[in-house]
C-alpha cells in the first residue's frame, strides 16, 4: 500500500486514469460476472432458513428480465458503498463507456462485450438472454450483455450519486474509511475461501465430473473467490453499522478516531 502511495505521489497524473479503470471494471464486468455467484450463494443461504429457491427463479432473477434485477441491485449497493467510503469523483461517469459502446455497437464498432471477454457464455445463459430479450427486438447474446453492462454501470453511478445527495450516513461511512482491511482478508475472507473449498470439493466434484479438470478447478475455485469477497464485504458493512461498540468490532476498525482514505 505504501508503494501505491508513493507512485501516487510520483506520478500523480495516473491517479485518474487507473482509479476510472478500476470503478469502469467493477461498476460492468465485475457485477455481470459476480451476480450468478452472488445470488446462488444467497439462495444456499436462504435454503438453511426454510427460504426454498430453485434454479429456474434464479435464472429468471438473473437473465429471465431484460431489466436484469441482480446486476442492478448489487451494482446500486457496491456504487453506494464504494461511493460513500472513497469518495471518488470518476465514479459518477462510469456509464459513459458501456453507453458509447452500445451506440457504437449499432454502426458496427463495438467498444466492449465483444472477443473472449464473453466467454462468459459458458454459463450456459445465452439462450436465456436471447429469449428474454427477443420481444425487444434483441436477438444477440453480445447485444444483451451491452445492455446489462449499461444498466449495472449506471446503477453503480446513481449509488455514488445517491450517498452525496441523499443516503450520507456519515458515521457509517468513517468507520467504512476506518476498516483494517488485511485484517478482513487474513481472517475473514481467506479462511472462508479455504473453508468452503475443503467442505464443499468432494460433493461438488461428485455432482460434477467435469469440475475435476484444470478448468473446471479453476472455474470452481473463480466462483469461490468471487463469493469470498462478496462475505468480506458484507462482514465489512455489518462491522461498521456496528461500529465500536464491540471488542470484536472494534479489532477490525483502525483506533484513529479520523477517517483513513
Amino acid at each position: 500500500m505504501e508503494d501505491l502511495d508513493a507512485a501516487h505521489r510520483s506520478y500523480p497524473w495516473l491517479r485518474v486514469p487507473v482509479v476510472f479503470l478500476i470503478h469502469q471494471f467493477l461498476g460492468t464486468w465485475g457485477v455481470f460476472l459476480a451476480a450468478p455467484w452472488v445470488l446462488m450463494f444467497l439462495g444456499e443461504v436462504g435454503w438453511h432458513f426454510g427460504l426454498k429457491t430453485y434454479m429456474a427463479q434464479t435464472q429468471w432473477v438473473l437473465y429471465g428480465t431484460p431489466f436484469f434485477p441482480a446486476h442492478v441491485v448489487l451494482a446500486l449497493v457496491v456504487g453506494w458503498v464504494l461511493g460513500g467510503t472513497r469518495r471518488h469523483q470518476s465514479m459518477l461517469w462510469v456509464w459513459i463507456l458501456p453507453f458509447v459502446s452500445l451506440c457504437t455497437a449499432y454502426i458496427g464498432f463495438p467498444l466492449i462485450g465483444t472477443g473472449s471477454a464473453l466467454a462468459c457464455a459458458s454459463l450456459g445463459v445465452s439462450s436465456k438472454l436471447e429469449y428474454s430479450w427477443a420481444y425487444f427486438g434483441v436477438h444477440s447474446f453480445q447485444q444483451a450483455v451491452r445492455i446489462s453492462l449499461l444498466y449495472s454501470a449506471t446503477a453503480y453511478s446513481f449509488g455514488a450519486l445517491l450517498v452525496r445527495k441523499a443516503v450520507r450516513m456519515a458515521a457509517f461511512f468513517e468507520s467504512m474509511r476506518s476498516l483494517r482491511n488485511m485484517r478482513l482478508i487474513f481472517l475473514v475472507g481467506l479462511p472462508w475461501l479455504c473453508l468452503r473449498f475443503l467442505l464443499t470439493w468432494q460433493s461438488v466434484s461428485t455432482q460434477h465430473p467435469e469440475l475435476r479438470s484444470s478448468a473446471g478447478l479453476h472455474f470452481y475455485l473463480r466462483g469461490l473467490f468471487v463469493v469470498s469477497i462478496f462475505v468480506t464485504f458484507v462482514f465489512a458493512i455489518a462491522i461498521s453499522l456496528i461500529g465500536r461498540r464491540f471488542f470484536v468490532t472494534r479489532f477490525f476498525l483502525n483506533p484513529s478516531e479520523s477517517p483513513r482514505e
